[in-house]
């Protein structure tokens, strides 16, 4: 058998020629076909182009189909001077699913012909391999997998979806981004998945060719961005076969800009890349610039040298090395020695080092030494906390260490106050192993939270950028700090050779002031001096110099004898001829002198009239060396001058070092003298900035501006003063806005400050491979700011802006950040107003890959300064479960524990259908069925959290509740000494099938913990978490008012005579009143009272009013009300509007049950604002008497702009309306709010009764839980009596061969009535049985002269499968209409049912045919009821032993369905 092309239809494209060898016939072909093999004499089958011309690089498309057969191949080859070449491109061993794309680069000097080339193996099957739309162009391909969409999707292609979509090229017209990432500009293509239209959900798929590379691992780099809405989803596969798909990433949130994502591909040399968004609603997901190279990803890894240390937990390696009378300790609380209260945690539970008294001789500090450290680089800096409180005569000192010489870096002495201080100094450039000491003289001393940062030594690079030093050991260094007296490579290769690098003019000073001179205009003793450290230190200058890094080394001073305010000392650089951006570098020193002046100035007069300062020292002050540098241009000869003026008082450490001139500062080889005086006799004047004070030369200076005016220091001009930090640059080199907001961080810090609270801040830091991130975005190399990482809890690092002046409605903040991958940290933007105020501009709360990305925030217009504060909050403990649990661990206090999943769970009929962050992702659940059995407990705690302080924070959470059986969820507050736990909210039972948040304001804690609690109610009860998160201050407000928080501005009014209390826990008085609040469930949530008192008067009347309400804000007014005790009053509720008009809305009289129950009315609308009246009013003067079990009770009040929902007629589709579960132990199952067929046969409805459909809702039971008689409980809102009566109208499904009774009773407040009443709960209509799989109708007729609610009772016939269903409630105020209905039957003695409700146990007993009322002797209590006749604690809870069914004599005959 052989193999040949042929050709298909043919397709009307580009024409090229193509031959067909196949026995030394050819064939031309001149239009592009459809080629195919078919079986001929050979297992091998070319096709060929035509010849083609010598060409530098020329990019070949082709789409191709290979059977499914594995053993077909094919392949790309050039064919040169007669001779087939290797294959240049090979596919095989994997069939195609579709057509597939492919692009080849090819070159040749000479002419040749492209071969496709197939390969068919003789004993497999049939198959064709085929070809289609072979296309050429000059130039080369694309990059493997790459593409920037700019001109087309490359060789990505759309893979077909049913009901699906398409990825699309689009630019910033369209609705997506607004502009590319590439060009960064609205014309620039990407490719989109656009949004949809409202409802629908639709998935897209794009595919890259198949990659091969030639490493074993390859990566993956794209640029995504999304709406934000959690509306569309984007996932990344990679596919290594057609059913082999690996997922790389997930994200619905990219932030406001485009975000970048790499990934390394290990192990997989050919792949494809999938490409996933599915879209609903107004979400759309883009994506751009895709590219795939070889070789992995690169990764930060840190080092773990540099031995920082909390003391949390031990001493790190940190060792005393004391020999005297004193010595370091580890201690807390002020046990032995030091504070109180750590830095660390701020609590006396925290720990530090400090000094005790040992038994060693007198005369020896105490020494705390660092584990041996090796290879400081020139940036290293080292970061501490000290106490010094109570001793006049401490003393402590940070020293380095290496061998035998000690060199001091920092000191301090003297009492600082009760109160932990921060340290800093440079550790500076230690080419050895070295070690630091703390030392101490005295007790009262302690050190906490010590950190290193910038330690390491930069890492080589694979190659540096064009405008870099390369290092001998191949690190980049910039230009300008090559030969600068910092050894910034590491291995000094930057500092040798200076000759060569054009840098001639260097003076460390170690051997002489070099070519520097002294000033003729100093007086005799004024002189800078060249001095050391172990000279100088401590009265004259510091104790080690910056070049050696030791006390050895040397440096200049300024003169010792300037003592007078005005004296100068000078020292002058040899002449520089005329040079164009001179540039001088140089490190000073300056601690404790804020009333010197240090300035480097251009001279190009001899008396130094004229005098140009280039750079002023601002009020630092700091125990390490600084560097400097200053650019100056000059038309003439030019002398650098350092100058020092004295000021009032003793001058403090100051001093210079490590001078260099960069090659563009040309030297005068004969030092030529500069002119005495310029030509005319001006006064001479000496220029200076406006925030120093004038020097004072040979004669008085003059100021170089006007009052009014601001001078540009560095440009020499002056500008007008309001000009000044104008977000505008008005000076040529840009003083006016310098330390007014904008800040590269390459020179400092711009006053940008620090204001952490706790042992995380903000540290500049220099980008190393040993950084994350490893580059900062102004150069790669260069400094940022960042938040060093502490194991222990703190509020939140706060980085502070210098107050910013009033601004434009179009100002806006540009930045970069990033947030690692491995951070559980997260960012935001904060503005602090004048008046004290915090506005959220911002936050970010994921990584955002390896690289920085850009924000912009409108500031908008402002009034009056203001100050913008960038802040790691709180946020960073929250957790979405995506991943793992983030620093939450699970209890050990519980039976069984919390796990992950996406999608639902295994049990039926409870549980989320997926989490709530994504819909598709992880959350957290419990498993309520076996082998977890009911009562079991699941803990999950949170890592150690900071003291919240006054403000406090914010937790939230979501919860999903569903199920029959569901136990209950707690939040639990946990000190961190395990004593004190406090509860703070609890939920129990089912609350809907659907994700609920919950919100607590957390203050005045300890440190802490959180601890989530969900415990089992039965098999059908699973219990989820997902999206915790924390924020500073309090929770944001809603439109409920829970009192949680305060009174939410409702206020008493000043008409009535008696008050509303808010309240928690239980009221004083006994029989009356709620256990705790509505909102939380719990003894510590709050709500409000009015008590009640034996000494009340008739008609006694609260009254509370909330906040104005604007004019048609609102249509329905809804609170949760408690009204329990036989001498309860009356509750109303008005709307009153500010003219002092009222309407009732609500009222409620009498004990309506020791519960919370539920209330709503429609609000009237008016055209003025008004206000929500809640009063109270005590029992009428027909009680006999008057008692203390009258207290009323109101919480969660609400208006909402949504329309009631009636109470009268209730469907199910979004609510339970006013039904609700009585839960509290008294039932054994929940009325579940469902919809579909149920997933066990023959049982349950398909359709709901109101939209006869799979999607429409209903209320049902599931029957397989529970046991024999177990019963479920719904209850309805207050009815109103009505002359006529009132009609319940209702449709149920009872269908499965073991159903069991459904009841409907009728009950007043008399039923509740305590004492001898005759009280009456009445059994009004009953069913039991199958009724087969329809929907049926049943109407009742009620007829009451007093309030009244209805209650449907479904009690368990067997433990089996089997489903009753409730939908479309309806109860009106008029008769049904229908004749007087005959007695209920029973189902076999002819007894008639009641239900009992006594206060120590409830049950439903036989009852003669008699037609009277069951009497009732006992109040309707949902709490304190046995259970068994068993007492548990305080509260009790109720039991129904309705022992309708007898195992011994229950029949199958169905009860006819009648009237009661």
């Amino acid at each position: 058998m052989s193999l040949m092309w042929v050709s298909g239809i043919a397709r009307e494209e580009q024409k090229t020629a193509w031959t067909t060898p196949m026995e030394q016939n050819m064939v031309i072909v001149t239009c592009v076909y459809s080629f195919y093999l078919t079986a001929s004499q050979s297992p091998v089958a070319q096709l060929l182009t035509a010849e083609l011309s010598p060409m530098e690089a020329m990019c070949i498309r082709f789409w191709y189909w290979l059977p499914a057969a594995s053993s077909d191949s094919l392949s790309v080859h050039l064919k040169r001077s007669g001779e087939q070449e290797a294959a240049l491109w090979q596919r095989s061993g994997l069939p195609s699913t579709g057509w597939e794309v492919a692009e080849l680069t090819v070159s040749s000097p000479i002419q040749f012909r492209v071969v496709f080339k197939a390969a068919h193996v003789p004993d497999s099957m049939n198959s064709t391999v085929q070809l289609d739309d072979v296309s050429m162009k000059n130039g080369a391909c694309s990059p493997l997998g790459s593409c920037d969409f700019e001109t087309g999707q490359c060789t990505w292609t759309n893979v077909p979806q049913q009901d699906g979509h398409d990825w699309v090229q689009a630019d910033g017209r369209f609705q997506g981004p607004p502009i590319d990432h590439t060009t960064q500009t609205p014309d620039g293509k990407f490719l989109l998945s656009p949004s949809l239209v409202q409802g629908q959900s639709s998935r897209a798929q794009v595919v890259s060719e198949w990659i091969q590379v030639k490493d074993t691992s390859s990566c993956l780099i794209l640029w995504y961005h999304t709406d934000n809405s959690e509306s569309a989803t984007l996932r990344v596969y990679v596919r290594s076969g057609p059913s082999e798909e690996e997922l790389l990433f997930q994200t619905n949130r990219s932030g406001p800009s485009w975000t970048r994502f790499s990934e390394s591909i290990v192990k997989t040399p050919f792949f494809q890349v999938l490409i996933e968004a599915d879209s609903t609603n107004s979400g759309y997901v883009a994506i751009d610039d895709i590219a795939v190279t070889s070789g992995l990803c690169p990764v930060n890894e840190t080092s773990g040298a540099f031995t920082g240390c909390s003391f949390e937990n031990d001493p790190c390696g940190w060792e005393d090395m004391s020999a005297g009378q004193f010595k370091w300790l580890r201690g807390r609380n002020a046990t032995d020695a030091g504070p109180s209260l750590d830095h660390t945690l701020g609590t006396e539970f925290g720990w530090y080092m400090a000094v005790v008294e040992g038994r060693g001789p007198e005369g020896s500090a105490a020494s705390l030494n660092s584990p041996t450290m090796q290879q400081a680089s020139s940036t290293c800096t080292l970061h501490f906390y000290y106490h010094m409180y109570g001793g006049v005569q401490d003393e402590l000192k940070v020293s380095l260490k290496q061998d035998s010489r000690d060199t001091l870096l920092w000191w301090q002495s003297g009492d600082q106050g009760d109160s932990w201080r921060r340290g800093e100094v440079a550790v500076g450039r230690t080419p050895d192993h070295f070690t630091i000491a703390f030392e101490a003289t005295q007790t009262f001393i302690a050190i906490d939270d010590v950190d290193f940062s910038n330690c390491t030594l930069p890492e080589p690079q694979p190659r540096c950028p064009e405008d870099m030093f390369t290092c001998n050991n191949t690190v980049c260094v910039e230009h300008s700090r090559v030969c600068d007296f910092s050894d910034d490579c590491g291995d000094e290769s930057d500092e040798i050779s200076c000759d060569q690098q054009g840098v001639r003019d260097r003076c460390s000073f170690e051997e002489g002031l070099c070519s520097w001179n002294r000033s003729e205009l100093d007086i005799l003793g004024m002189h800078w001096t060249h001095t050391s450290g172990e000279t100088a230190w401590p009265g004259r200058g510091p104790p080690r110099d910056h070049t050696l890094n030791t006390a050895a080394g040397h440096f200049i001073i300024p003169g010792p004898a300037l003592t007078e305010r005005g004296q100068m000392s000078e020292i002058l650089s040899g002449t520089l001829l005329p040079s164009t951006n001179c540039t001088v570098r140089f490190y000073f020193y300056s601690l404790d002198d804020v009333i010197g002046t240090l300035t480097v100035r251009s001279r190009t007069y001899q008396s130094g009239v004229g005098d140009t300062v280039l750079w002023l020292k601002g009020q630092t002050h700091s125990y390490s060396w600084q560097r400097a540098e200053v650019t100056l241009t000059s038309t003439t000869n030019s002398k650098i001058v350092f100058c020092y003026q004295q000021g009032n008082g003793t001058r403090g450490l100051v001093a210079v070092d490590d001078i260099s001139l960069s090659k563009a500062c040309e030297l005068d080889p004969n030092n030529s003298q500069l002119p005495t005086l310029p030509p005319t006799s001006a006064p001479p004047t000496t220029a200076l900035p406006p925030t120093s004070a004038p020097p004072t030369p040979s004669t008085p200076p003059t100021k170089p501006c006007q009052d009014n005016e601001f001078f540009c220091w560095q440009s020499e001009v002056c500008i007008l003063a309001s000009l000044q930090c104008d977000y505008h640059i008005d000076c040529p080199l840009g003083e006016d806005e310098d330390t007014c907001g904008p800040c590269t961080f390459e020179n400092g810090q711009c006053q940008w400050n620090d204001t952490s609270e706790g042992p995380n801040r903000w540290q500049r830091q220099m980008a190393t491979n040993d950084t994350c991130p490893p580059t900062d975005h102004t150069t790669d190399t260069g400094y940022y700011m960042g938040v060093n990482s502490s194991e222990v809890p703190s509020l939140e690092a706060r980085l502070q802006s210098p107050t910013l002046p009033p601004s434009s409605p179009y100002c806006q903040i540009g930045f970069h950040f990033h947030i690692s991958g491995e951070s559980d940290r997260s960012l935001g933007v904060i503005m602090q107003q004048a008046d004290g105020g915090e506005a959220i501009l911002w936050s970010r709360s994921h990584n955002t890959a390896s690289q920085w990305s850009e924000e912009r925030l409108p500031l908008g217009q402002q009034q009056h300064p203001y100050k913008v504060c960038v802040h790691s909050p709180l946020s960073a403990y929250g957790c979405s479960f995506e991943k793992d649990l983030c620093s939450w661990a699970q209890g050990t206090e519980d039976e069984i524990d919390w796990q992950r999943r996406s999608g639902s769970t295994e049990s039926p009929d409870t549980g989320p259908a997926g989490d709530h962050t994504t819909g598709t992702g992880q959350y957290l659940y419990i498993e309520s069925s076996l082998p977890s059995v009911k009562g079991n407990r699941a803990q999950i705690k949170s890592s150690l959290l900071p003291p919240a302080g006054e403000k406090g924070y914010c937790f939230s959470f979501w919860y999903h509740m569903f199920g029959a059986t569901v136990g209950s969820l707690k939040m639990v507050l946990q000190t961190s000494n395990d004593v004190t736990k406090i509860l703070v909210w609890q939920l129990s039972g089912s609350q809907g099938d659907e994700w609920r948040q919950a919100q607590r304001h957390v203050t005045s804690a300890p440190v802490h913990q959180v601890i989530l609690e969900a415990s089992v109610g039965g098999e059908a009860g699973d219990i989820a978490l997902d999206d915790i998160t924390l924020t500073p201050g309090p929770c944001p407000a809603s439109d409920v008012c829970d009192f949680e928080e305060g009174s939410c501005n409702w206020q008493q009014q000043p008409d009535d005579n008696s008050d509303w209390i808010r309240h928690w826990g239980p009221t004083p008085n006994p029989n009356t009143g709620p256990d705790s609040d509505h909102t939380t469930h719990t003894p510590t949530g709050h709500y409000y009272y009015v008590p009640s008192s034996v000494d009340d008067l008739t008609g006694q009347t609260a009254r509370m009013a909330s906040p104005l309400y604007p004019a048609g804000k609102g249509a329905c007014v809804q609170l949760w009300y408690h009204m329990y005790g036989r001498g309860m009053g009356t509750l109303n509720v008005y709307q009153q509007n500010e003219d002092g008009q009222k309407a009732l809305l609500f009222s409620q009289a009498g004990d309506q049950g020791r519960l919370w129950r539920f209330a709503q009315a429609s609000l009237v609308q008016h055209v003025k604002p008004y206000r929500i009246m809640v009063e109270g009013v005590k029992m009428a003067a027909s009680t006999p008497v008057m008692t203390e079990e009258g207290d009323v009770a109101f919480d969660d009040v609400r208006v909402s702009d949504s329309p009631c929902t009636s109470p009268a007629f209730c469907d199910f589709e979004s609510s339970l309306c006013g039904w609700s579960n009585v839960g509290g132990r008294v039932d054994q199952g929940d009325w579940l709010r469902g919809r579909g067929r149920d997933a066990r046969p023959n049982t349950g409805p398909a359709v709901d009764h109101t939209t006869n459909s799979e999607q429409g809702y209903y209320l049902h039971v599931d029957n397989s839980l529970g046991q024999l008689g177990d019963q479920s409980f719904l209850i309805s809102d207050v009815f109103q009596p009505a002359t006529r009566g009132h009609c319940l109208t209702f449709w149920y499904h009872m269908y499965g061969s073991h159903v069991g009774t459904l009841n409907v009773y009728v009950f007043d407040r008399k039923t509740l009535t305590a004492g001898g009443g005759d009280g009456k709960a009445m059994l009004k209509w009953t069913e039991t049985g199958d009724k087969g799989s329809r929907w049926q109708r049943a109407n009742v007729s009620v007829d009451h002269d007093q309030p009244f609610w209805l209650m449907f009772v479904y009690q368990r016939k067997m433990d089996s499968g089997w489903k009753v269903a409730l939908d479309d409630i309806t109860i009106l105020p008029d008769s049904c209409y229908s004749p007087p209905p005959p007695p209920i039957d029973p189902p076999h003695n002819g007894k008639r049912y009641g239900l009992h409700i006594m206060p120590s146990q409830c049950s439903s007993r036989h009852q003669s045919m008699a037609d009277e009322p069951i009497v009732q002797n006992a109040v309707f209590d949902l709490y304190d009821c046995k259970i068994d006749g068993t007492q548990h604690g305080s509260v009790s809870s109720v039991s129904f032993y309705n022992n309708l069914y007898d195992s011994s004599s229950v029949t199958e005959t169905p009860v006819d369905t009648s009237a009661a």
